[in-house]
């Protein structure tokens, strides 16, 4: 049987050249999120060198969180792995945290759909160990072979009908990041709403991965009816990070004929998802949203956030 060792690293210069399968796990975008204050955990085939799984925490005012700015951190599983073999390096993680100055661990996972296995197995492991979870609802359009009305309701498709009689949609150059973000600023502030990150660190962002970010907008000569800016979170992974239509929109909804463009998109790239994001609204599912998601096409799942106190 292989021997596997798990290495602890507290910077990125020490690190395997694994690519991170998500973004937010790129030691660039770590970096993104803070310079300093990370430790690296590695299970690693002692004999072949080969990385296993991987998760780096943060560590600030005695919490260690995986991410630290980012919508999901949590553990990278590069190869085939066994319960028995995570569960040892889960174990092995919180017992070397323990040893550190940490009173909390946070872990935020990917949502379930992103890859069921792998969440089911961090799941199984975290909760042995005692971990709490908070569950948020996350939606995701699976695109496949057919065409993105196929899988919409009646209701939808007039809306769809109706925007494309009246609107363009197109892919905007990244150059005009500055003016998608007002714009959904704008869009979400007529509805009491505001956005998560400002467009100076979004920009930081853009810089460090100009070919993971997408602008996409509907309109016509006159005006921009809706707009999205997606990241490439994955391969076969498109996340829908900001999104908005005008409220003067409403009845015909351009957001769907937004989605069904970037769906066409998808379909090219040989992305297998569309992720729509969570429909939580101050730490509760927001109904309506969730809806309008499944109108559109979206499947439901878990995004869990697991956490331990010392």
């Amino acid at each position: 049987m292989p021997r596997f060792v798990i290495y602890h690293h507290v910077d990125f210069s020490s690190w395997k050249l694994q690519p991170a399968l998500y973004l937010y796990n790129d030691p660039k975008h770590l970096h993104l999120q803070s310079k300093s204050g990370w430790h690296v955990f590695t299970l690693q085939n002692e004999s072949s060198a080969i990385m296993m799984a991987r998760i780096a925490f943060h560590l600030k005012s005695g919490i260690a969180e995986s991410p630290f700015r980012a919508p999901f951190g949590s553990i990278e599983i590069y190869r085939k792995i066994s319960k028995h073999q995570l569960d040892g390096f889960l174990k092995e993680v919180m017992e070397r945290l323990s040893q550190l100055p940490v009173r909390k661990v946070i872990i935020k996972n990917f949502p379930t759909i992103y890859n069921e296995r792998h969440a089911h197995l961090i799941h199984s492991g975290l909760s042995e160990l005692k971990f709490t979870s908070h569950q948020e609802v996350d939606s995701c359009i699976l695109v496949g072979k057919g065409s993105f009305e196929r899988g919409i309701k009646i209701s939808e498709r007039q809306k769809l009908k109706k925007s494309k009689s009246i609107f363009q949609f197109y892919q905007s150059d990244r150059h005009h990041l500055k003016r998608a973000y007002s714009f959904i600023q704008d869009c979400r502030a007529a509805k009491g709403q505001s956005l998560s990150m400002s467009l100076r660190d979004l920009q930081k962002v853009v810089r460090a991965f100009p070919n993971r970010f997408y602008i996409f907008e509907v309109g016509n000569k006159e005006e921009i009816a809706a707009a999205a800016i997606a990241i490439h979170v994955h391969k076969e992974i498109l996340y829908t990070f900001y999104y908005a239509h005008t409220k003067k929109y409403d009845r015909i909804s351009p957001i769907v004929f937004l989605i069904s463009g970037i769906y066409s998109f998808s379909k090219r790239k040989k992305i297998t998802k569309i992720d729509l994001g969570t429909s939580m609204l101050e730490g509760q599912v927001n109904r309506s949203l969730l809806h309008f998601k499944k109108s559109i096409g979206g499947v439901s799942s878990n995004k869990l956030t697991y956490s331990k106190s010392f």
